[in-house]
């Protein structure tokens, strides 16, 4: 059951960036009437990464990969905190996209299947996936700011690519039109949201454990 449910979310996001990819990479790579400059492919690889929903996504792929394989080279990703921190981001895209951004998109064909597989169903599968299958007992309180790093590294990069190519992936990060001061309270209630998020899964590894042991 623990390797069917990681085949299927590892289908839900192959799938689902594959989908992205098909209906993002044409777009930015030609001009038209809402994209002005053609971008190379390799520009378009790296903006089509910018998005934090893609990378999170890769994510939870390779600690699927990690989990199922058990290559050392990715052993990382099998660490407890890591895939708490995946499960803590990932309930971050859901929620974002679906109270802040689905109210303001409207897509159609192959870009709406990728958005409800990348946005809903892979990021259930993976909780689901860890709840029941992730190993617990291990995470303490002082494990969050450990679980905060890579959402930190990331607004770190998108900031420091913004500033030099002017483009920012999300409008909570564009610091060129918002400013840096008006960023910084944007990331603030994120970085709440995600502490928020990790302390429910703290908590929970701790009540999946106790579950766990025989009685």
């Amino acid at each position: 059951m623990r390797n069917l449910l990681a085949f299927t979310g590892i289908a839900a996001g192959l799938v689902g960036l594959a989908l992205d990819g098909w209906s993002i990479f044409p777009s930015v790579m030609s001009v038209s009437a809402t994209n002005s400059v053609a971008r190379s492919f390799p520009d378009a690889f790296i903006y089509f990464w910018t998005f934090f929903t893609h990378l999170t996504n890769l994510w939870l792929l390779v600690t699927y990969a990690a989990v199922l394989t058990r290559w050392s080279g990715i052993g990382w990703f099998r660490r407890p905190v890591i895939m708490a921190s995946a499960a803590a981001f990932i309930t971050l895209v859901m929620l974002y996209y679906h109270f802040m951004l689905a109210p303001t998109l409207k897509m159609e064909g192959a870009l709406l299947v990728a958005t409800y597989l990348l946005h809903y169903v892979a990021p259930l599968i993976y909780l689901a996936w860890w709840a029941l299958f992730a190993p617990h007992g291990t995470l303490r309180w002082s494990s969050i700011p450990l679980m905060l790093l890579p959402g930190i590294g990331y607004v770190a990069w998108a900031l420091a690519r913004g500033a030099v190519v002017n483009e920012y992936p999300y409008d909570i990060l564009d610091a060129g039109k918002f400013g840096y001061g008006a960023v910084a309270i944007g990331v603030g209630v994120l970085i709440i949201a995600v502490s928020v998020f990790s302390a429910i899964i703290v908590a929970a590894d701790g009540w999946l454990s106790q579950r766990s042991e025989p009685a």
